[in-house]
């Protein structure tokens, strides 16, 4: 093998990739890595690596002793959008709950948007994400919610220009428009038959809201029927303001995701743990409207692989700090440091089926890292809310 990408100095090279290292993280003490045409080819003891074929490489970076672990993947996020609802925001902060049906707020102004305001804002949004680690993320459509909006979008997220990998999910059913207010199972009609079919190589993903306030159980079933005839794959907004059936669906569906999960049960979670969907949590929706925190404990104990994201939207999780999720999954989840890491690498990444290509550094890997600015994996959860890291890769090249 000959590299073109080296590191070398590594105090803790965090592989995310068990059977590589020690531990559910899979740490190699005093790491090094080399990668080729972007992907990773080798990872292991930086004393071994003078076996290799290295001496020529484009790209060496030195971690100085400080620990490396994978970019981070935020598999959640709302990026295409324009508007603001901080009035919204004071109103919950006045009393108010959150209801679903303020994303119509987004609606309007999304739609009035131009393309060229659009793609600025989703530019600036990615930049954030890429200062704290986020070298992937999904971005879902759903604040168009007409054909031609609903393709706009997902276009615009196609063609942001910017270090951070996007991978697209389509999201019609996010809530109904105002002109299908009296007419649900039109609109439903309107998904499955005018949108879904047409959107091409536009989505891999399909997303539907199961909640008071958004779809049925029913109506989401016919959604994602058509949905997976088309060959998406499929994820599902569940139990985020009641119990509404969503994770059973999800799980009846073997969707990727199911996403949200505060209202989530035992018996959803073993259905989710057999189905083998991820359960991406959002700690920060629930932090912004005040409501409760999924149970991740109790989903990870009876089996369900958790992922945690920001829910980057305006409406109730206005940020791209996906760190900031690490800390409030430790002190309001109940999760542990090494489960918190997982939610945001390797688990992260399988919720939009690239588990093994991003979110781990293992061969075959792309090769997407952050140099850490401390000795330790445990400053993202302890040095909370901050970017704390020297450097970030994305597929073999310095980006941060």
């Amino acid at each position: 093998m000959k590299a073109d990408f080296v590191l070398r100095g590594a105090g803790r090279l965090v592989t995310c990739a068990p059977g590589l290292g020690e531990g559910v993280l899979g740490v190699i003490e005093n790491g090094a890595l080399a990668a080729s045409e972007g992907f990773v080819r080798w990872v292991g003891p930086e004393s071994d690596l003078e076996g290799l074929d290295v001496a020529d490489a484009v790209i060496e970076v030195d971690a100085g002793g400080r620990a490396v672990m994978p970019g981070l993947v935020d598999c959640h996020t709302h990026l295409v959008f324009a508007g603001d609802r901080s009035k919204e925001f004071a109103a919950r902060l006045a009393g108010r709950p959150y209801e679903a049906g303020g994303v119509r707020t987004t609606v309007e102004a999304t739609r009035a948007a131009s393309d060229d305001e659009l793609a600025r804002l989703a530019a600036d949004r990615l930049k954030r994400f890429l200062s704290f680690g986020v070298t992937t993320i999904e971005a879902k459509s759903g604040y168009g919610l007409t054909p031609e909006h609903e393709r706009r979008l997902l276009e615009i997220a196609a063609r942001a220009a910017a270090p951070v990998e996007v991978v697209r999910t389509f999201m019609g059913a996010h809530v109904l428009p105002p002109e299908y207010a009296d007419d649900p199972d039109g609109y439903v009609d309107l998904v499955c038959k005018g949108m879904i079919p047409s959107l091409g190589n536009l989505a891999e993903f399909a997303d539907v809201w199961c909640d008071v306030g958004a779809f049925t159980v029913e109506q989401c079933r016919k959604i994602l029927r058509a949905a997976r005839a088309e060959g998406l794959s499929l994820k599902v907004h569940a139990e985020q303001l009641s119990h509404s059936g969503g994770a059973a669906v999800a799980a009846e569906f073997g969707a990727i995701s199911a996403d949200h999960l505060e209202h989530a049960t035992e018996d959803d979670a073993d259905a989710l743990a057999r189905s083998k969907t991820i359960g991406v949590l959002l700690p920060g929706a629930s932090m912004m409207t005040g409501s409760r925190f999924a149970p991740a404990r109790m989903l990870i104990d009876r089996g369900v692989r958790v992922a945690l994201s920001t829910d980057f939207n305006p409406g109730t999780s206005y940020t791209e700090n996906l760190i900031l999720m690490l800390a409030l999954a430790c002190t309001e989840l109940d999760m542990t440091a090494e489960e918190a890491i997982l939610a945001v690498t390797r688990h992260a990444a399988t919720a939009i089926a690239r588990g093994g290509k991003i979110g781990s550094l293992e061969p075959g890997a792309s090769c997407d890292l952050l140099v850490l600015s401390g000795d330790s994996e445990l400053d993202l959860v302890y040095h909370y809310g901050v970017a704390p890291m020297s450097r970030v890769v994305k597929r073999g090249t310095v980006v941060l």
